[in-house]
């Protein structure tokens, strides 16, 4: 998929949603009021363009993500790449995030039996 089509797909997504929130809770509000149905449809149409406009915001920051993510693609070439053995990632410390965390020997990593 293209560029533009992912971030239109995005834009419509989140938007899709916000609008159905955002002009249910206009009615419902004015509705409670029990405000004339003129007002409520002009209500309704102030936010149909308060959504366009955020819709313009959202596709132009979905553009600046995709952009982004696409520089950032490495492309690996297979038949070039070394044949060494995946490097072991190292767990995390959680009692001291910025310290390494001390990896046992193969041979203590489970419990010891207790003689019975």
């Amino acid at each position: 998929m293209g560029r533009l089509l992912k971030a239109l797909v995005m834009t419509l997504l989140i938007m899709e949603i916000t609008a159905i929130v955002d002009l249910t809770a206009v009615w419902t509000v004015l509705a409670e009021f029990h405000v004339p149905q003129t007002f409520v449809n002009i209500a309704l149409a102030i936010s149909v363009a308060g959504l366009a406009v955020l819709t313009a915001v959202v596709f132009r920051r979905a553009m600046r993500a995709e952009r982004r993510l696409e520089s950032e693609v490495d492309v690996i070439d297979w038949e070039d790449a070394p044949l060494s053995a995946p490097q072991p990632i190292m767990p995390v410390n959680a009692t001291a995030p910025g310290q390494p965390r001390a990896v046992l020997p193969p041979n203590m990593q489970t419990f010891p039996q207790h003689p019975r």
